[in-house]
């Protein structure tokens, strides 16, 4: 019935219920007749349970639970053999006496179970015991019966092989003898294995397969106990073992026995004969069918032998001198060529495991993984991923491995792989790119040359700026800065930013040079992006200035190095300016100008930079500053940066100041203008600078300017005070002549404002200012203390100035009451 399907489930569970009824019935004769000692019964009975394994009907699964229901008797029946021959019978009579049964499956079983007790008692050689029943389980060719037939033999003749050193040996054989018999056998039962996947019908291929798949130990216990052989050496492994079996192999051209029996053949026998015998497996290799995973087999023997090579030095050295890496390179290009339809993911497997062998066996050879890299570019190349997802993986993992195994710097000197980073997709390509960035991060690499940072940005390419094609358009298919939202893009660009902390070489002039190689690629990147990572260049570069500025020749350009911090400032502060220009990134390049204007006054001592870079802010400032609060936050990082620079002369410090003073009386809310001309008058008295290099002006400290300044401050409150009043009335006075209708309720914040300059000139008390005496302080908390008890014309004063003046007032109190001293002595004088 070979060739035909089998039942529905249901039908073949009622042949399968059927038979096993048919079998206990039998075994229960069968074991009365084995205690009535009647052996032509017990033969009889034996015959028919057998007898039911001749089924054609069951599928190999089920027909799987019939024979280990029958396996079990026939244990049973092999020790009332053993009974027999105590009461005088011989094996030989036995043997004849079982070949009476009337079929064959029944004869073969019964004769492999006195068989083995024949061998036992050596009244025959087990060489030809061995090769007669080999031969005569050649009778039952059906698929599934035969199988199961050889794998009995197999199982209980494992024991009586004529071994070397066993009891067998001799006149009972040799070990070349046991392998004839076991390779026989394998070769007989691979062949039914194979015809296993004819049986049936074509809708019942994919069970089928899987069916044959839980088999396949059945066949491969022969390489097993070939393996198990004391007396088998190399020699009789690669003369005789390993050809023979490979021929099988290969001329079955199944898939399903061609992927186990190379994976068991792997597995089973020692690494050394793999070492000896790689060419023929290589070359075997070649000649599988489409459908094997041939990936997964050259993955196993590769993993093998780098185990064995770490567990023996000796066999490193082997590999180095065997080129084992330029066989297994040269077979996988000699399998690709064979397999032209073979998948790309597959393809790629295999060189992620040559990758993963060089990189275990041969770590110092780094010009193998560029090997590597230059094959698969060489075989995938020409066909092209055709966006195949499963690919594109295996290539991220394939790409990924020199960075992890070695190290970036390493991997970013190997030629070879861009070109094949070239073939993914840019959103693989960003996955990959990013992967790169967090293994520079994680592991605290540092880029120390141009080229190696050029080669990184070209790494992490859509990570910086679109793909670039004709015409300056982005490839179909490609993703677009566009097309993500403003989350996606800061998070990209915070590792970006973050990569280029990494840029660090020892040589001044070459961090330079790669930080503007840095520029350069993030400028491509457009503003979206410009706008998350310029400020991190720039952070970078003021470093390099603090760098230099240490240095022994004090910032200027020498022989040795070429850059000086003038070069560099001058970079910033196109940095920047540049960065000022992104939209949403004013106030961050003003950030990054003061900052630059302060290195360059401090660390660079650079009066004419600094004062461009003041200069640029400012301007900035007045143009590209439109939101008032914006405005007043710009306006007092402008006056704070100024106040701690100290390389100006008198001139170029009275024009920023002049600039800070105009632009604070120009702020719209009163409150915002006395603030800020409280601090520009500040700026009149300095605090000593924390550096002594000689091109540092002494502090500027003009009391007069101070007071000038804290004055101006009071006119302002004054002015405030005014303007409750008109809104009172219902009108506020705006401009020279002009009134407009009140649009809010009249407040009493002028009176935040008394007590806010009340606290400069307290402050100023404090620090012992000439002309800021306490007969000027009282005069002003006369003047403060008046507008708080008088009801203004906003009404009664308001929780939270209330709370300020009573704090100032706590103030005084303390600094009276301090231990003796120049500070307490002034404010002892003051009368609350």
């Amino acid at each position: 019935m070979e060739g035909s399907a089998f039942g529905s489930e249901a039908e073949q569970e009622r042949i399968l219920g059927d038979a096993k009824l048919a079998i206990k019935r039998a075994a229960y004769s069968l074991h009365k007749s084995m205690e009535e000692d009647n052996l032509r019964e017990a033969l009889r009975f034996s015959a028919a349970m057998l007898g039911e394994l001749r089924t054609s009907q069951l599928s190999p699964h089920k027909y799987y639970e019939l024979y280990m229901l029958v396996f079990d008797m026939l244990v049973q029946l092999e020790s009332f053999f053993g009974d027999e021959r105590g009461k005088g019978r011989s094996y030989s009579e036995l043997y004849e006496l079982v070949q009476h049964a009337g079929n064959v499956l029944p004869r073969l079983y019964l004769m492999v179970a006195v068989g083995s007790l024949y061998i036992k008692s050596k009244e025959a050689a087990a060489k030809d015991i061995l090769k007669d029943l080999v031969e005569l389980c050649k009778g039952v060719q059906h698929p599934t019966r035969g199988l199961f037939l050889r794998a009995y033999l197999c199982q209980r003749s494992r024991t009586v092989l004529p071994d070397t050193g066993s009891a067998y040996e001799g006149p009972g054989g040799t070990v070349t003898d046991a392998l004839d018999f076991l390779l026989s056998n394998f070769v007989e039962m691979n062949k039914l294995w194979v015809r296993m996947q004819h049986q049936g019908s074509v809708r019942d291929k994919e069970k089928r397969e899987k069916e044959r798949q839980q088999l396949a130990d059945l066949v491969g216990k022969n390489l097993t106990y070939i393996s198990q052989l004391d007396g088998l050496g190399y020699e009789l492994y690669a003369g005789q073992v390993l050809p023979r079996v490979m021929e099988q192999v290969v001329s079955c051209r199944d898939d399903i026995a061609q992927q186990y029996l190379f994976q068991a053949v792997i597995q089973v026998f020692p690494d050394s004969f793999h070492l000896g015998t790689l060419d023929t497996l290589l070359g075997a290799l070649a000649e599988m069918q489409p459908g094997v995973k041939v990936h997964t087999v050259v993955a196993s023997l590769m993993d093998r032998l780098a185990r064995y090579a770490a567990a023996d030095p000796a066999v490193m050295v082997q590999l180095l001198d065997m080129r084992a890496f330029e066989r297994f390179r040269d077979a996988i290009a000699r399998i690709i060529s064979a397999q032209p339809t073979m998948p790309a993911a597959d393809a790629i497997e295999m060189y992620v495991a040559l990758m993963n062998f060089t990189g275990n066996v041969h770590p110092n050879i780094v010009e193998n993984v560029n090997q590597v890299l230059a094959a698969a570019h060489g075989a995938l190349a020409p066909r092209g991923l055709a966006g195949d997802a499963r690919a594109e993986r295996a290539l991220v993992v394939l790409l990924t491995l020199p960075i992890t195994k070695y190290d970036v710097v390493t991997g970013l000197g190997l030629t070879e792989y861009p070109l094949l980073m070239g073939l993914l997709r840019q959103r693989t390509h960003k996955e990959l790119a990013t992967r790169i960035v967090h293994t520079v991060l994680d592991t605290g690499t540092k880029i120390t040359s141009v080229d190696k940072a050029a080669m990184l940005f070209r790494f992490i390419q859509p990570l910086v700026h679109d793909e670039p094609i004709a015409g300056n358009e982005v490839s179909a298919g490609a993703i677009s800065i566009d097309d993500l939202d403003d989350e996606d893009v800061a998070g990209e660009q915070v590792l970006v930013a973050r990569l280029l902390h990494t840029l660090a070489a020892d040589q001044a002039d070459v961090q330079f040079q790669l930080l503007v190689t840095a520029q350069a690629q993030l400028v491509l990147g457009g503003p979206r992006r410009l706008r998350h990572t310029l400020p991190a260049l720039g952070f970078c570069g003021l470093r390099l200035v603090r760098r230099l500025a240490m240095a022994p020749a004090g910032g200027k350009a020498t022989e040795g190095e070429g850059v000086s911090c003038e070069s560099v400032l001058q970079w910033l502060l196109g940095v920047g300016l540049a960065l000022a220009e992104v939209p949403e990134g004013t106030g961050l390049g003003l950030r990054l100008l003061l900052a630059g204007a302060h290195a360059a006054s401090e660390e660079a001592q650079l009066e004419l930079l600094a004062y461009e870079f003041f200069e640029q802010a400012l301007l900035l400032y007045e143009e590209g500053v439109a939101d008032q609060r914006h405005r007043v936050t710009a306006l007092h990082s402008i006056i704070g940066t100024l106040h701690g620079c100290h390389v100006f002369g008198p001139d170029n410090w009275d024009a920023l100041v002049q600039n800070c003073g105009g632009y604070a009386s120009r702020l719209l809310k009163r409150l915002d203008q006395c603030q800020a001309v409280c601090s520009c008058a500040r700026l009149s008295w300095q605090e000593a600078a924390s550096s002594t290099a000689p091109g540092l002006q002494p502090p500027v400290r003009d009391a007069s300017k101070v007071l000038k300044g804290l004055g101006r401050a009071l006119k302002i409150a004054a002015a405030a005070k005014q303007q409750a009043a008109a809104a009172a009335r219902g009108v506020v006075p705006y401009g020279a002549g002009t009134t407009v209708a009140a649009a809010t309720a009249p407040s009493t914040s002028y009176v935040w404002l008394y007590v806010e300059v009340l606290n400069q000139y307290l402050a100023y008390l404090t620090l012992g200012l000439e002309g800021c005496g306490p007969a000027v302080v009282q005069h002003v908390l006369d003047l403060v203390a008046a507008e708080v008890a008088a009801p203004g014309p906003g009404g009664p004063m308001d929780a939270e100035t209330a709370r300020f003046w009573g704090a100032t007032l706590q103030h005084i109190r303390l600094q009276a009451a301090a231990p003796a001293g120049d500070v307490q002595a002034r404010f002892a004088l003051i009368k609350l």
